[in-house]
């Protein structure tokens, strides 16, 4: 059965990432950040917009990928 993550923790841990300088710049951040706001393009709940929102904020701020 697959394991069941808390979304806050989950969150939590996205925002200790693109906080981080060396993965702002990393092509699996961005690719990572990619994946979510595609999964939550579906989504109509108000929780799913706002981390919607929210996940489109931390895409504006990765930059040129250095790592892939």
């Amino acid at each position: 059965m697959p394991q069941k993550h808390n979304p806050e923790n989950v969150q939590s841990e996205l925002e200790k990432g693109i906080a981080l300088s060396k993965c702002r710049k990393c092509g699996c951040m961005k690719g990572a950040l990619e994946e979510i706001r595609d999964s939550l393009a579906a989504g109509g709940d108000q929780d799913a917009r706002d981390l919607r929102e929210t996940v489109d904020i931390w895409l504006g701020k990765t930059q040129e990928s250095l790592y892939t």
